[in-house]
């Protein structure tokens, strides 16, 4: 594999993808809705690929993983992701870390919204 697309960054194109899949298909399914039901769907597929790219990262960093991390990692993101970024990249690192994971959350919010919109519009055509 070309060092462009490692698996960490095919990861993180994959959730991109989910993302506006997520926005599409719940406008698909259920148009207005705050929270359709096919966001269960989504969650536990994002979970499953967030936890593979920290499982990648951590392999990468030769972070000794524990069995609570993992869980909270998959159960508690928001929380477990920041925590894991500053014991395993120092302070300066793990807040550069955390911005970089909060913009992504800013990504997923913008790319959700698109995928509502590209759906909207296309069935309106």
């Amino acid at each position: 594999m070309s060092r462009l697309l490692t698996p960490k960054r095919l990861t993180l194109l994959t959730l991109a993808f989910l993302a506006f899949l997520q926005g599409a298909v719940g406008q698909y399914l259920q148009p207005g809705a705050l929270h359709p039901r096919s966001d269960i769907g989504v969650a536990l597929a994002g979970a499953m690929l967030l936890f593979f790219w920290y499982r990648l990262d951590t392999d990468e960093r030769a972070f000794q993983r524990s069995i609570w991390l993992n869980v909270g990692v998959v159960a508690l993101a928001l929380f477990a992701l920041p925590y894991y970024f500053f014991r395993s990249r120092g302070f300066l690192k793990g807040f550069v870390a955390c911005l970089l994971f909060l913009l992504c959350g800013v990504v997923w919010a913008v790319l959700a919204l698109a995928g509502e919109y590209a759906t909207y519009y296309g069935l309106q055509s």
